[in-house]
Order: C-alpha cells, then structure tokens, then sequence
C-alpha cells in the first residue's frame, strides 16, 4: 500500500523537474510497463569507450545495446530493457543521485572491481545465487565478485580478453614472440601499446615478472630471482621505448584513433573494442593471442562483466531482473551473444568449450585452464584498482620508466615498495 501511495503521489507531482524526469526515467520503485504489458527494466551500464571524448562516445555500444534488446525481446517477450551508458568514472555519481531520489536502475552493469565499489558504497545490492546458478558459472569469476564477508557483489556474464590486433595490409600475421616484435618494429611496422599496469600486464608473462609483484602485494621478501625477472621486464619497456617504431601512449582510444588512422600497424587491445575497430578496418582487421617472450607465454588479463542488482526495484522489477540474470548464464544465451558480438569470452563452462574453436584467433588460445592461469594478474590488478593512491603511484613509476630517466632497476625497487606499502 506504502509503495502505491509514494507511485501515485510522484505521478500527481506536477513540478516540471519532476515531470521531466519521469519523462525520460523509469520509477525505479514502481513496476513499470509498457503498451504490451511487458515489464520495463532500467539499466545503467558503465561504458568500455570510457576513455574517449568525442561526438562519437558510446556510438557502437548503442548499436549493440539496441540490438541486443532486439534479440532479447524475441527470446523474453515480457521483459524490456530501458538502457542508459554512462562513462565508468561517472557511473558512481549518476547512480548516487538516482537512488537518492529512490529512481536508480534495476540493473547496473559494470566490471568486477567497480561492482564490487558499488556494493560497498550501498548502490547495490548483494545477489543471492543458488547452487545450481553458480554450477553455470566458472567459480574464478565468482571468485572475483566476492566480498570479504562471502556475498556477491554481482553476477558475472562476460569475459572481455586481452588480444593483439593488426592490419592485415601491412602484417601477414601478427608476430608470436617479443623478439619477432622487435624485429619486425625495424622494418617500418609501428607497434603500440599503453602505459599502465593493466594494459601492460600481459607481458610480465613473458619474463616471470609477475611473482615479484604477487610476494610484494601480500607483504612477502620478494626471491633475488624474482626480482631478477621483474628488471628484466623493466629492461625490455625501457629499451622498447627507444625504438623508434614501438609507441606507447597514455591511453587506450589514442592508441586505437593512432591504429585506425592508419599510423600503427599493431596494437595491443581489448575484445570490448573489437566492434569498433571492425566496423573501421572491415576485412583487414587481424586478432591474434599477445606475443610471449623467452621465459613463457604472454599472461593476458580480464576485465569480467558483472550485473548488480539496482536498490529501487519494486518486488515485480526484482523478479524479472533475477528472471533476466538466470537466462544470460544459461549455455544457449552464453552461446548465442558470444558467437552473434565475439567481443567476450562465456563465463558458463559448458558454452566456453562449445564456442571457443569459433571465435576469432586469441579467443580460441583461451580455455578454463587459461582462467586459472590468469587469475594471478587479475586479483593484481583488482588489488591495485581498489587503492587510487597506489594505483597513481605505479602509474608515476611506469611513466618515468619509459619516458624519462629512471632506470630498472630502481624502477622495479620503487614498484616492490609500492605494492608492500599498498598505498
């Protein structure tokens, strides 16, 4: 009766704030429907063009929003999506306002650490899975949305891959080895890349560098062999930033605006942009796995796409948000939005094993024994995201490394100092 009154009483409002708002929002605490009776959801998700600043921001996400609910719409007749893209570091505050308002989505799609931000900040709330839902799920990525008390910040839908694209115009192939880089880098091929830690990461692989910064991050005496490996890793970006064809830059759309205008050859990416950069370089985009190096095979990480659950749905809206969530982990939805985008790699086991063979090169390199080798670097970088400040200061290490004067041997000191501080 409470929640029938508060709907009618904002529906009587007639102050034009208000009325705006209703006009474009759904009221999150009042089940909404449509002509055809279906249920509206309100979903706000956090955007992987966040970086960019342009006209253009969240072009190919619409593209891909509206035609999800197309799809969705076919398979699920009683639910429909109202979806508002937000840039990542936005999200927070619109959510804040929202809910305030007692107007926040149903929904709030985000990646894991910011889901489990969300959490903690109360703009959320935690989801119960049963135990035949979280037998759909690779319990690494239940892993990674767990908070210190056990509950779940999320549900997990979606791995987003580290990859290598290149134009097939001006590369045969992709090079498979740090050294073939190079090499390849002296023949006018332009290499690029980004500066910070969770872009880079998948080349501490290369050089065993990431048990350094595991020891460091859990208060451990870092081995001489370990720190050995993490300077030679500092070595190889030092030297690569001298060489005249391999770029880094500060960010991920420079380093994709420099590649699809033709002045870079190869790039180090992710699969959340592989839309983009398809809808660009059509039939000559190339995707290939990271190059490896002497010591081993490059250790790309993952950024998870978790859905939370919003805190102003009526009980109806939560029923079909829970309804919703059940149906994206199941192997048919994990299968089908896989194959239809190839831009992430299931989280249902059963549906990885099924579409791996057919998705593009360095998705077919991932498995479920790639899940656990990776996890290392992604509770790293999770660790590093939670605290701005360390995160600023590796940041700072990172930058005077490759573009000014500190050498790696202090630089690989300073990062180990850093992450036992975790500050």
């Amino acid at each position: 009766m409470a929640a029938t009154r508060l709907c009618a009483s904002i529906r009587r409002n007639r102050y034009r704030g208000i009325a705006l708002v209703l006009s474009t929002s759904l009221l999150g605490g009042c089940a909404m429907t449509d002509n055809q009776r279906s249920i509206v959801l309100k979903v706000a998700q956090a955007s992987n063009e966040n970086e960019q600043h342009s006209n253009d921001r969240f072009k190919t996400e619409r593209k891909i929003t509206k035609n999800f609910q197309q799809q969705l719409k076919e398979m699920q007749p009683g639910i429909k999506l109202h979806p508002s893209i937000y840039p990542e570091e936005s999200l927070e505050k619109a959510l804040k306002v929202q809910t305030n308002s007692g107007l926040g989505p149903d929904l709030v799609i985000a990646d894991s650490n910011q889901a489990l931000s969300l959490l903690a900040l109360g703009l959320t709330d935690p989801i119960k899975l049963t135990e035949e839902r979280q037998n759909l799920i690779n319990p690494a990525a239940l892993e990674r949305v767990k908070t210190a008390n056990g509950s779940l910040a999320g549900q997990p839908v979606s791995q987003y891959l580290q990859l290598a694209c290149f134009d097939k115009r001006k590369l045969k192939k992709a090079p498979e080895t740090l050294k073939a880089l190079s090499e390849a880098s002296g023949t006018g091929k332009v290499f690029g890349m980004v500066t910070n830690l969770q872009d880079l990461y998948w080349s501490l692989g290369s050089f065993g560098a990431g048990e350094a910064l595991t020891a460091s991050l859990a208060g451990q005496k870092v081995t001489v062999a370990a720190h050995e490996r993490l300077i030679q890793w500092m070595r190889w970006l030092k030297a690569s930033s001298y060489q005249q064809n391999i770029v880094f830059l500060r960010n991920q759309a420079a380093l994709r605006k420099a590649f699809m205008e033709g002045d870079m050859q190869w790039i180090s990416c992710w699969s959340s942009q592989l839309p983009q950069l398809r809808e660009k370089l059509k039939d000559h985009l190339g995707i290939a796995p990271l190059p490896s190096g002497d010591f081993g095979r490059a250790t790309p990480i993952t950024r998870l796409q978790v859905w939370a659950l919003g805190k102003n749905s009526s009980r109806r809206q939560r029923a079909e948000s829970l309804h919703l969530l059940d149906f994206m982990v199941q192997p048919w939805a994990q299968k089908t939005y896989a194959l239809k985008y190839r831009t992430g790699f299931p989280v249902n086991p059963a549906a990885a094993m099924i579409v791996s063979k057919q998705l593009p090169p360095g998705f077919s390199k991932f498995s479920e024994e790639e899940n656990k080798r990776v996890s290392r670097g992604d509770a790293i970088v999770s660790a590093i995201d939670a605290k701005p400040r360390l995160k600023k200061g590796i940041q700072s290490t990172l930058n005077e490394l490759i573009f000014d004067g500190l050498s790696p041997e202090k630089a690989a000191t300073e990062l180990e100092t850093q992450m036992k501080a975790k500050r």
